[in-house]
């Protein structure tokens, strides 16, 4: 069982990964592009669900810590 820092480590590593998943969503999906002229439908649902699992691995560790 992973002690009280590792937990806070995990959590913290996903809520992270969920903020720069987030970000470069934004700036990906929202910059306007000469190269790609409609809208990444296929990249921005990717970026949610990844930001989504994320936030969710993110919210189990605290969880677990709290516990």
């Amino acid at each position: 069982m992973p002690s009280e820092i590792q937990s806070r480590i995990a959590s913290n590593f996903f809520l992270d990964g969920a903020k720069i998943i987030f970000g470069s969503l934004v700036i990906g999906v929202f910059m306007p592009s000469a190269a790609t002229p409609e809208f990444p439908w296929l990249t921005f649902l990717m970026g949610i669900l990844a930001t989504g699992a994320f936030l969710v691995f993110a919210n189990a560790t605290e969880e677990k810590r709290k516990d």
